[in-house]
């Protein structure tokens, strides 16, 4: 019987998908990914979901879209939680499960709530407890974003057993805290959260390379996310001078958008707050555009070099030949161009668009970049398919074993992007196909068309455009197929009655 293959899932938080080495954007070096892209396949046209965490991880953990399973937006928990989810199915066909890392499934004010069965946990609790949550049998866990939050979970008590005083290196109770930091943070490589994620699934690595059974495990980095800050030497060793800043906003260039890109820039959400802002992208003149993309950078480098560690202990524990390994984010980060931070509802290219590459150099062939169009609602269903598990009723997305096996160039001539973040009005729906991308709003009758080929950094909407008035029908059209297309797994009829 052939051993079923393991499954190594890397996320990132907020990656741009320029930012590889192997894009050739200046400054960004990551030599252990451009090295798996170059043993397995880059997947250049990768999309998410939704391009807010919350949702994009959900669908990551059910292969629903979040018009389906209902997480739709950040700062909320979907209740019922699903049960029915990836690391639960692999689970029950014989893998071992595990997720290290930013969970991030509800919001982030229940996670600790949440993981402790819906009540309060004990100060201790995280020192004992190890799962099982959302499936998976074991979880080693760490929330918020570097300097922002103080550390919890399994992280903490990490920081705690390692006999350090860990307290000055988080900022968010200090009376001079400023969020619009960009720059180098004095915490010690070795106690930032990228290493720390970095060892405990090397560790993890090592132990299940003693024995036979297969595993699924979902190693989940904080960064890139903002704030802007980077530890030591990695925010220095950057090329600083090689990097080039986005384009900032051209004066007139939302004239022909909806009104929520001026608002956007304006950072003015009243009519659509609910009384809790709108987690949005958003103008910010206070950020040093150069500052924040050298600590990206830094970031960014800083989580490639434990990329390799983790394949190099693959490799030292003969696991390597027979293991997946999938490193992508759930979306993207504006980085000021347009005069714009953050995702959400901008739906430019920057946000929505996610580095993707697939490595397994014992089991799938070495092809290069490919242009075929993939959205991470899809991995769900090709790791069933790859373990032999049985894809369950409703599941979504497409199943890329054909292409990452080379059998096919695509799967699919189009792909969806939910954007809801809000539960009133504030909803869009984004179409993106070979060499255009439409997008649509619930509550609005404005839209948005563009020539991705063309005008690939999307300045000019073609949406009231005349001459495109044909494509645009024909993109509306193509949506609502889609649509049909997406309900999700159905299985057979079994007679006529």
């Amino acid at each position: 019987m052939k051993k079923r293959p393991n499954i190594l899932l890397i996320t990132t938080d907020q990656q741009r998908w320029d930012h590889l080495g192997l894009q050739g954007t200046p400054g960004i070096r990551t030599p252990h990914l451009d090295a798996l892209a170059r043993d397995g396949l880059h997947c250049n046209r990768a999309y998410t979901p939704s391009p807010l965490c919350v949702p994009c991880r959900v669908s990551l953990l059910t292969g629903q879209y979040p018009s389906s399973h209902h997480a739709y937006s950040i700062g909320m928990t979907v209740d019922p939680f699903p049960t029915c989810t990836l690391p639960a199915l692999l689970g029950e066909a014989g893998y071992h499960t595990k997720i290290i890392g930013k969970t991030h499934f509800v919001s982030r004010k229940h996670e600790e709530w949440h993981m402790a069965g819906g009540r309060e946990p004990e100060p201790d609790f995280f020192r004992h407890w190890h799962g099982p949550y959302a499936g998976f049998q074991e979880i080693t866990a760490s929330t918020g974003h570097s300097m922002h939050n103080d550390p919890t979970m399994h992280y903490r008590v990490f920081l705690e057993d390692a006999g350090v005083d860990y307290r000055p290196w988080f900022y968010a109770g200090r009376k001079d805290y400023n969020h619009h930091w960009a720059g180098s943070w004095d915490i010690p490589e070795e106690y930032h959260d990228t290493a720390w994620v970095g060892g405990v699934t090397e560790d993890y690595i090592a132990a299940r390379g003693q024995g036979d059974q297969p595993w699924f495990c979902w190693t989940s980095f904080q960064d890139p996310h903002e704030p802007f800050v980077c530890p030591e030497p990695w925010h220095g060793q950057v090329e600083a001078d090689a990097l080039q800043p986005y384009e900032g906003y051209r004066e007139g260039e939302f004239d022909d958008r909806p009104e929520i890109y001026r608002r956007m820039l304006t950072r003015d959400f009243k009519p659509y707050n609910e009384g809790m802002g709108v987690p949005c992208s958003y103008g910010n003149p206070e950020r040093d555009p150069r500052a924040s993309l050298q600590a990206t950078a830094g970031m960014v480098a800083f989580i490639d070099h434990r990329v390799g560690r983790i394949r190099q202990k693959l490799a030292e524990t003969g696991q390597l030949e027979n293991t997946i390994i999938i490193y992508t984010s759930d979306h993207g980060e504006l980085h000021g161009h347009h005069g714009l931070w953050g995702k959400g509802l901008a739906a430019y290219e920057d946000c929505q668009r996610i580095p993707l590459i697939v490595s397994a150099p014992g089991l799938l062939p070495a092809q290069g970049t490919t242009q075929a169009l993939v959205n991470l609602v899809d991995l769900p269903r090709t790791f069933l398919g790859f373990a032999g598990v049985t894809v369950p009723q409703g599941m979504q997305g497409r199943d890329l074993g054909p292409l990452w096996r080379g059998e096919q160039d695509s799967v699919q001539d189009a792909v969806l992007i939910e954007s809801r973040v809000t539960r009133q009005t504030l909803y869009q729906q984004t179409l993106v196909t070979a060499g255009h991308k439409l997008v649509v709003y619930r509550d609005w009758n404005e839209g948005e068309l563009y020539d991705l080929t063309n005008d690939p950094d999307q300045y000019t909407n073609l949406w009231s455009d005349g001459a495109h008035r044909e494509l645009r029908e024909q993109l509306l059209l193509r949506l609502a197929r889609l649509h049909m297309e997406k309900e999700g797994e159905v299985h057979p009829r079994i007679n006529f009655g």
